[in-house]
């Protein structure tokens, strides 16, 4: 894989990240309105869900960020190996 093409895909997981993290905010402003729900405990639950689900993708967005980075900087041993 060339360098281009690796800082490429930094970018757009650092762009994912972010999106993923915009979703996270806007959930936890939701859920400040949950009293005045109807159903809040149904609402809740949903956006729990939801929050749990994000989290997960925002840490393996995190954890591809990393990589990316140790890439390019010549730090990770397995993706040398594999170039020579």
């Amino acid at each position: 894989m060339t360098k281009r093409s690796m800082k490429h895909r930094l970018i757009r997981a650092r762009v994912i990240l972010n999106q993923i993290v915009e979703k996270i905010l806007d959930i936890n402003k939701n859920r400040k309105r949950l009293p005045y729900h109807r159903n809040p405990s149904d609402a809740e639950q949903s956006l729990n869900e939801e929050l749990r689900l994000l989290n997960k993708m925002a840490k393996q967005q995190a954890m591809l960020i990393q990589h990316y980075e140790a890439v390019l900087d010549g730090q990770d041993h397995r993706f040398n190996q594999l170039r020579r």
